[in-house]
């Protein structure tokens, strides 16, 4: 293997860099070079940038970090210069390798302010803060701010963007860019989840193939898998637009396929408006939710680190439609919910006038997870003139932590009806009914060779139309969903319904799924 050209950082006998040019450039901005480093000669990483902020990004972090060195722009800016000179770059400009590097360090800055303004405990998080140039109002500006702030409010994506670079056989640089769905599933242990894939279409085989996604920050990352292979964990590193984790694959041969799945959940994300006499801030960051007792909760706090006192101060809260939101602390102040802003879930918004130096402001949420509910609609008919006797809805609530399940009917009769039904269900022998209401109803359980059926019996009320019943039913091997028959003796105009309706997934919100069901009550024939 031939000896590597390795820079030497500035001030550094130990610490170098190598850059291999993988691609002809024509502009600094779309650079894509391959970054070794080392330490004593010894190559203790390496990574793939495609833009030139991106290189610097890395140098500085290594600088820093690894090396434990202070950056001094202007000498960077010149080491870097001749770095790129030496190594035939066709050009290049010095002012603005400089701003850029200026602009690193002034950035760092700012991020340092928002974590001691945020107390941020969560390093796969980075918040944004920039100044807005807007006219206030001499009067009524609190009102004006509250409205402001909506107009800065960022939706969590649905996509993540992924990018894969290797070398082919002529030793060209290829890159694939491309945008993966966010997937929402429906099992508890996967809330979310996007998964890239990457086939080997050369008839040789590829080496250090680099695989990168963006996870928007709504999104926090509970683990990943590359499957068919183990010991490749992603590096992570922190950007604008989110969080990129980076996989090398040693080896990929011809037509092999790669495949890379990770777990996501989302996190609740936060803007804040602040305003300091005529200047205006937003802040756009992002906490975690977090198991607490047989619930969750969010907190984060803020802290006016500024010497001069906050006018008016604005937080807005998106809570993932995942969740449905039990209580706040402090109880004292006054939230304002709003659910029907276009393209966001349950917005929480608090006002505040007035935050004092040094003063500090901590809000915390109880959260319960929002199942999804499985809903039914069943016709019955009249065979003589087809016309609906009876109407049905079925609801289904699973509870998947602790293997339950909550089943309601509600039924509906279009005219008077004295006789018993009975409702037929198909079940697991493991299956059993913990809590039944009204207590009244009568259950039966029917064995039949390899299959077993619960048996409701039905005696609807004299005076109305409407009766309602419940149950919880639990058991180790509990599913979401199980066929329904309804059976009328002694009736000879029901057209019987064998089959059950459509399934219907839905996350309703608690007052969403009253008023449906107070329309289902009250809406005649």
């Amino acid at each position: 293997m031939p000896r590597r050209d390795i820079k030497k950082l500035l001030g550094s006998i130990s610490y170098g860099v190598h850059l291999e040019i993988l691609e002809k450039i024509e502009k600094l901005r779309e650079i894509y070079v391959k970054v070794e480093f080392y330490y004593q000669r010894r190559k203790i990483r390496e990574t793939i940038v495609h833009d030139f902020q991106s290189l610097l990004e890395e140098l500085s972090e290594f600088w820093e970090k690894d090396a434990d060195m202070t950056i001094y722009p202007r000498k960077m800016a010149a080491w870097l210069s001749d770095y790129l000179e030496d190594i035939g770059y066709p050009g290049f400009d010095f002012n603005y390798i400089y701003k850029l590097i200026s602009g690193k360090l002034d950035e760092d800055k700012n991020l340092q302010k928002l974590n001691d303004m945020l107390k941020l405990d969560d390093p796969d998080v980075k918040p944004k803060m920039r100044k807005i140039d807007v006219k206030l109002p001499r009067d009524g500006r609190d009102v004006f701010l509250n409205n402001l702030i909506d107009d800065y409010l960022e939706e969590v994506p649905k996509t993540v963007a992924s990018s894969i670079y290797y070398i082919d056989q002529e030793g060209e640089f290829q890159t694939i860019e491309q945008e993966q769905d966010v997937i929402k599933n429906d099992d508890e242990q996967k809330e979310y989840s996007v998964s890239t894939q990457f086939e080997n279409p050369l008839d040789v085989s590829l080496t250090d193939v680099q695989i990168n996604n963006i996870i928007p920050y709504g999104y926090k990352v509970r683990k990943s898998i590359v499957k068919g292979m183990t010991d490749i964990e992603p590096t992570k590193k922190l950007l604008d637009d989110g969080l990129q984790l980076t996989w090398t694959i040693p080896k990929i041969e011809p037509e092999e396929s790669v495949e890379i799945d990770v777990d996501l959940r989302r996190r609740i994300s936060r803007t804040i408006l602040m305003n300091i006499e005529d200047e205006t801030n937003v802040i756009n960051t992002y906490f975690n939710i977090n198991p607490y007792q047989d619930r969750f909760s969010a907190s984060e706090s803020f802290t006016n680190i500024n010497n001069l006192l906050i006018s008016h101060l604005i937080f807005e809260d998106e809570i993932p439609s995942t969740f449905n939101l039990l209580d706040t602390r402090p109880p004292s102040d006054v939230y304002v919910l709003n659910m029907e802003k276009s393209g966001f879930e349950q917005l929480i918004k608090w006002q505040y006038a007035s935050i004092g130096t040094g003063e500090e402001i901590k809000h915390i949420y109880y959260l319960i997870d929002r199942p999804f509910l499985i809903l039914n609609e069943y016709a019955i008919k009249d065979k003589t003139n087809n016309e609906t006797i009876l109407s049905i809805v079925r609801l289904i609530e699973p509870n998947i932590r602790y293997k339950e399940l909550i089943v309601t009917y509600y039924l509906k009769f279009q005219k008077p009806w004295s006789h018993p039904l009975y409702i037929k269900e198909e079940i697991n022998e493991s299956i059993d009914t913990t809590l039944k209401k009204p207590e009244t109803v009568e259950e039966t359980i029917e064995i039949e060779s390899d299959s077993m059926t619960r048996i409701w019996e039905i005696l609807p009320y004299k005076d109305d139309n409407i009766y309602e019943f419940g149950y919880i039913c639990s058991g180790d091997s509990i599913k979401n969903d199980f066929t329904t028959d309804f059976h009328f003796p002694n009736s000879k105009i029901i057209e019987q319904k064998k089959n059950p309706s459509k399934i219907e997934k839905k996350t309703f919100f608690i007052p969403e799924l009253h008023n449906y069901l107070k329309q289902f009550q009250t809406t005649s024939q």
